[in-house]
């Protein structure tokens, strides 16, 4: 077996992989496991055992956004209508994540009343984190006509997360 026959599958792989589409896949799977967490939060009782839904779909929220930030990282630069796709994912991902931060503020008083706050707090935090790195992933992808408005399209995403912590910085 030739040494270059190796290579084309993983030739083929990069260019996938630096397609706007994996980054539109990324966006994808992080709209989801963040409405997964806004579903179990809202369905969630009170109860300390209801906290283990939460606390493994944050979890795995963490994981798709640190993925999508390394799908990000390793794609070729966005053209226009890669950027495009990539606005519609983001505007759907900041609905998404307006309504799940809103669902935790909600049931602060139930995590403060497990003593659970101060946790939710730090996981906002490392939230906020990967979400800036995966952002800023993004945009050294995004034309350089278009950064301004897609910061603008992260900026409800910044928001959201920027309220929530401010809410749990308050315990109880």
């Amino acid at each position: 077996m030739r040494f270059t026959t190796l290579l084309n599958p993983l030739a083929l792989a990069a260019t996938v992989l630096g397609d706007y589409t994996a980054i539109v896949a990324s966006i994808s799977d992080i709209n989801k496991s963040t409405l997964k967490l806004q579903t179990n939060v809202n369905n969630w009782k009170g109860n300390l055992l209801g906290t283990l839904p939460i606390i493994s779909e944050s979890t795995a929220l963490l994981e798709a956004i640190k993925k999508g930030t390394k799908t990000s990282k390793a794609s070729e630069a966005l053209n226009f209508t890669g950027a495009l796709y990539v606005a519609e994912g983001t505007i759907s991902l900041a609905n998404s994540v307006n309504a799940t931060m809103t669902a935790l503020i909600a049931a602060k008083p139930k995590f403060n009343k497990l003593l659970l706050g101060p946790i939710i707090l730090v996981n906002l935090g490392l939230q906020k984190s990967a979400t800036d790195d995966f952002s800023a992933a993004i945009l050294t992808k995004v034309p350089a006509d278009l950064k301004a408005v897609a910061e603008s399209l992260i900026a409800p995403i910044d928001k959201a997360l920027e309220k929530a912590i401010d809410e749990f910085r308050h315990f109880p």
